[in-house]
């Protein structure tokens, strides 16, 4: 908990899509080097987006190679971490940590710690919302690969799990949990960091999702995740004054 409590003494600044992947501190920068840092995370942002193209160029040998067929040990290990790591139990635990920070009279670290899990979450919810559409089958699914969009032989396919590969929802709610932790203590953030690894393993060995499908959710959650801690900020202490909760 103390990993919480600390971080409640970072403060910062407000960050758009790109310099939400790391933190600027503009006070004292001349405009040259607020210039370069800004570039600096641009660059960045452009390596996400190369790394996924790249992904798709070893796609099917990656996959194939952290799919598990046989029924052994493994593969019920990795349904377990799928099982559990999925966006309810994710929710269902942050909750009662918030709570037992909050018994705890803990409300500053309850307060951080619900602001990360909000952003997580809902950065897991991007991703399936995208996935949903975009009509990518899954490594198992019968039909011929591909991108299909929400349409297939003249049905909506809109939501179908055959069709709901790209990207990983359960790898870009960690990740998103991962980048909004980033700036508030980042020995949590490689918490949910690795836990974003475990959880992409799993899906990967249960043919649930192809190698790009979990790249690009590490490039979406960790992006994205910063960005929605930025906009929840000022949320968070007005639900939790409404709560009735102490602020300190």
């Amino acid at each position: 908990m103390a990993i919480l409590e600390a971080s409640e003494k970072v403060s910062p600044p407000k960050l758009d899509l790109v310099c939400a992947l790391f933190p600027v501190d503009s006070a004292g920068m001349s405009a040259n080097q607020s210039g370069s840092q800004y570039h600096f995370k641009g660059m960045l942002l452009v390596a996400g987006l190369l790394a996924i193209v790249g992904s798709f160029l070893v796609d099917a040998p990656v996959t194939d190679a952290f799919r598990l067929s046989a029924p052994d040990g493994s593969r019920q290990v990795a349904r377990w971490i799928s099982h559990y790591g999925d966006w309810p139990p994710i929710l269902l635990a942050g909750l009662a940590i918030v709570a037992a920070l909050a018994a705890g009279k803990k409300y500053a670290a309850a307060r951080v710690f619900l602001l990360i899990l909000l952003a997580g979450l809902l950065t897991g919810l991007g991703s399936t919302l995208i996935r949903s559409t975009t009509g990518r089958t899954r490594p198992t699914t019968p039909a011929p690969q591909g991108f299909y969009g929400p349409r297939y032989q003249g049905r909506w396919i809109i939501g179908k799990y055959d069709f709901s590969s790209f990207p990983s929802g359960h790898t870009a709610t960690w990740a998103g949990l991962a980048g909004a932790a980033w700036f508030r203590r980042r020995s949590l953030a490689l918490v949910f960091l690795l836990g974003a690894v475990v959880v992409a393993w799993s899906r990967m060995a249960l043919g649930c999702h192809h190698f790009s499908d979990v790249t690009a959710a590490f490039v979406w959650g960790l992006a994205v995740g910063p960005w929605l801690v930025n906009q929840l900020e000022p949320t968070v202490p007005r639900l939790w004054s409404r709560l009735g909760l102490p602020a300190s």
